[in-house]
């Protein structure tokens, strides 16, 4: 096996887990807005906001 396929594998699993992480990261959003509402999510988001200025 030559080293551009392996480099080539590792870059299409590289591609692939970050897209994975995306959906992930999606859909732990969408399931928080659902349990807590739109209003909350938003006013957590901004006061971690204020804590990091």
């Amino acid at each position: 096996m030559s080293i551009t396929v392996l480099l080539s594998a590792l870059a299409l699993i590289a591609v692939l887990g970050l897209v994975v992480a995306i959906f992930i990261g999606g859909g732990v959003y969408v399931g928080r807005l659902r349990r807590k509402g739109t209003e909350t999510v938003l006013s957590d988001a901004r006061k971690v906001r204020e804590l990091r200025d």
